[in-house]
């Protein structure tokens, strides 16, 4: 069930009139229930995966539960050896659960997303959601393994958590300590927090509609022909149109995510903090898919840093190589770990793959290089705390981003080299974009390109003056509730006759970039 389509409009106002008129305690069968709706439409049988995940990950968490509550009545009944000896026991019962949990959680995701590439099969139907909902039901396993909160009890309300349909398509990918914990809560109905809902979906849908979705088609024309002698500016004008496109999908989807569930009074975390005025790609990535870098840190990243190999190279290369190296090198084997999986999390083709090592490696060389880097900075002179050093890194790091997009959006990998060669050797003349036969060449239509543009960039326009009211610690919804009546319901009409004016030019729902993933 589509977000943009009038079934789901129907399917969400039932299902807040049904959950606000029902006595409390039964709010989160009636989130159960519309969950099991929403699900359903995407086919019946895709349903046996979610339950199959979380029927796996809520007993697994069981079991290990009890180990670790069984151990703990025995500490005082036991003398200190002895419990010793009972601990490295439970602790090898619990990894035999954890590799059989793994191995079979992730094994219906690999069937399902990695098989075809593994044995040349044709393309399987990946169930709705499932690279979220995998690792949102894994990470709620892994807390429990390390005893980081108490286990839920009842099946059917850790199945509303792994299966609140708003989050279904696109993620955020979420803890059950941070949403968990609400579905099950008693809501009562808020205005404010439905206006702030409708809000977020408003401004997500101008993401959505007036700027991603006008772009898409564009963007295509020049990335995926198979005419690869393009001239650099072509390239770089359909790569900054990418970054604009794939923003706006993204993060416009998350504010719609984020604005249905709070309808329901339920706040999911951010997926996104203005990552475009990142000063590094560290930072860029801090900022961008919040969620699933949080969860790749918590999971991956600290449990291997962590191992004993990785102190082991610690400490070596802090006795052979210096402190920073004995500090850096095991975080930077780690990092290039976490984004090839990251890449691999994104899809099984290799150009997702060279865009995870690209990133990886970037991260990792950066680290490496800091006291280099700030060497040379002392020595230039350069005073790295002016607006005009700050200002720098953003262009920087922008630029970088860019270039790992290339990766990102073409799938046929010497095209992608190819393409990133012309942007740097073939660069042309940018005057050739202001010719009309040129840019019809280009695009096919570009009448087409031409009425979208207006509404793109003035679109894109109000996104980036928003995001940097933001990124300057500006409340801006609570700066227009202190406005008056006219300056508020202008606010309101302003966006929803933008996303209506949008909805006119666009030829049908594109759907959402990640929900692929």
């Amino acid at each position: 069930m589509s977000f943009y389509s009038f079934s789901f409009a129907i399917f969400l106002l039932i299902s807040l009139f049904v959950y606000y008129i029902v006595p409390k305690r039964f709010q989160w069968l009636i989130l159960l229930a519309a969950n099991t709706v929403f699900y359903a439409f995407s086919g019946i049988g895709n349903f046996i995966f979610i339950l199959a995940s979380s029927l796996i990950t809520f007993f697994g968490a069981k079991i290990v539960s009890d180990m670790n509550a069984t151990l703990k009545s025995k500490k005082s009944e036991l003398s200190k050896d002895d419990f010793k000896t009972e601990k490295a026991r439970t602790q090898t019962k619990k990894r035999i659960v954890l590799l059989v949990m793994l191995a079979l959680n992730l094994g219906i995701l690999i069937y399902l997303k990695y098989w075809r590439i593994l044995i040349g099969a044709k393309t399987l139907l990946l169930p709705l959601g499932i690279s979220y909902y995998t690792l949102s039901t894994i990470g709620y396993f892994m807390d429990i393994y390390n005893s980081k909160y108490a286990r839920e009890t009842n099946f059917l309300k850790y199945f509303v958590f792994v299966s609140f349909f708003p989050q279904l398509i696109l993620g955020p990918i979420v803890r059950y300590n941070q949403s968990g914990i609400q579905l099950r809560q008693e809501h009562k109905f808020n205005f404010e927090n439905i206006k702030h809902g409708f809000m977020l979906i408003l401004y997500g849908s101008l993401k959505k509609y007036l700027v991603a979705d006008l772009l898409v088609k564009h963007v295509s024309t020049i990335f995926d022909g198979v005419y690869t002698n393009y001239p650099g500016c072509v390239l770089v004008m359909g790569i900054l149109m990418y970054a604009v496109y794939q923003y706006a999908d993204f993060s416009g989807g998350t504010d719609l995510v984020l604005g249905i569930a709070e309808l329901f009074g339920i706040t999911l975390p951010q997926n996104f903090k203005q990552p475009y005025f990142s000063t590094s790609l560290a930072n860029f990535w801090q900022r961008w898919h919040i969620t699933l870098g949080g969860w790749m840190r918590d999971y991956i990243f600290y449990p291997f840093a962590l191992t004993k190999p990785m102190q082991s190279l610690s400490k070596w290369c802090t006795a052979h190589l210096g402190k920073h190296f004995g500090r850096t090198l095991p975080a930077c084997i780690a990092n290039i770990i976490v984004f090839m999986l990251v890449g691999l999390w994104h899809g099984p083709e290799l150009h997702f793959f060279i865009w995870g090592l690209y990133n990886g490696l970037i991260i990792a060389l950066s680290d490496i290089f800091r006291p280099a880097f700030e060497k040379l900075n002392e020595n230039l002179h350069i005073n790295t705390k002016s607006k005009a050093w700050h200002i720098f890194q953003i262009v920087r790091t922008f630029i970088i981003v860019n270039i790992g997009w290339y990766f990102d959006k073409i799938v046929d990998v010497p095209k992608a080299f190819a393409y990133l060669r012309n942007t740097f050797t073939h660069f042309g003349n940018p005057l050739m974009l202001a010719s009309k036969d040129f840019m019809n060449q280009i695009l096919g239509n570009i009448s087409d390109f031409q009425s979208h543009i207006v509404l793109i960039t003035l679109g894109s326009m109000i996104i980036f003056v928003i995001s940097v009211l933001k990124e300057n610690k500006i409340d801006v919804y609570g700066e227009i509730q202190k406005k008056n009546i006219i300056v508020r319901w202008g606010a309101y009409y302003i966006l929803l006759t933008l996303v209506i004016l949008s909805l006119s030019f666009n030829s049908g729902d594109t759907g959402f970039m990640y929900a692929q993933y």
